[in-house]
């Protein structure tokens, strides 16, 4: 099953925790606004670690219906 990476928009501060983590999920858009740029493209040992590390949380990631970070 794959993974549901949401960003909420207003929280994300574009630190760019997230595209160091795991550069191949995310990256910043124009705004410098947290994108998934992949949601299967880091392993998802990764990708939690980048949601984890999100400094305003702006970041979870579900597996159907369990949020997992």
């Amino acid at each position: 099953m794959s993974l549901d990476i949401r960003i909420d928009r207003e929280k994300c501060m574009g630190s760019g925790n997230c595209s160091f983590w795991a550069p191949s999920t995310f990256d910043l858009d124009e705004d410098g606004i947290a994108v998934v740029t992949d949601p299967e493209g880091d392993p998802e040992e990764k990708i939690v670690t980048a949601a984890q590390g999100c400094p305003t949380q702006a970041i979870s990631v579900w597996r159907g219906d369990e949020q997992i970070a």
